[in-house]
């Protein structure tokens, strides 16, 4: 009886993971066919995840203008894909305008931060980010964070409205 269970419960757990594998795969290989060929050239991938919703998560796919300009406004396509097991729009894509500033003036802290603080972040950040993407449909997301020196990184929060939601986001560069 225990060595039928055993092999149930083995069959059970391959099966399973083999289902994980292929999800996985089948939804790289969704967002790789559904880039366009105008984010050929894209310098900046990511991801991106709900805090509120678990299985509302995707990828991201930019060009942010190089050299970055401190505290000069930009502008860039952005592609924003929805992974397949994502509860709102799976496997969907959609390609929005982002602007946006890198510099120290983006810094939005709780009020007991002076100065000296902010300064103690110098030597690791190169830049705060804050960026805006509004969608056709009245969605606008905004996003704020830090982007790294030493490995060309960019992670930080967002806050959607319409439908609302929070979260978290990670660019680097490609």
């Amino acid at each position: 009886m225990k060595n039928k269970l055993l092999k149930i419960s083995k069959r059970t757990l391959i099966t399973f993971g083999l289902l994980f594998a292929l999800a996985l795969i089948t939804n790289e290989v969704i967002y790789r066919i559904s880039i366009p060929d105008e984010f050929e050239n894209a310098n900046w991938s990511g991801k991106w995840n709900s805090s509120e919703h678990k299985l509302v998560g995707g990828k991201v796919l930019t060009s942010i203008p190089t050299p970055i300009i401190e505290n000069s406004e930009f502008e860039s396509q952005t592609l924003l894909y929805y992974n397949i097991w994502s509860l709102y729009k799976p496997g969907q894509s959609k390609i929005v305008k982002m602007n946006g500033t890198f510099g120290r003036e983006n810094f939005k802290g709780n009020s007991e931060l002076g100065n000296k603080n902010l300064d103690d972040l110098e030597p690791f950040t190169s830049n705060f980010f804050k960026a805006k993407i509004s969608v056709g449909n009245g969605q606008q997301i905004e996003y704020s964070g830090i982007k790294w020196k030493e490995n060309k990184e960019i992670f930080g929060d967002y806050v959607s409205k319409y439908p609302s939601d929070i979260g978290e986001f990670e660019l680097s560069t490609e």
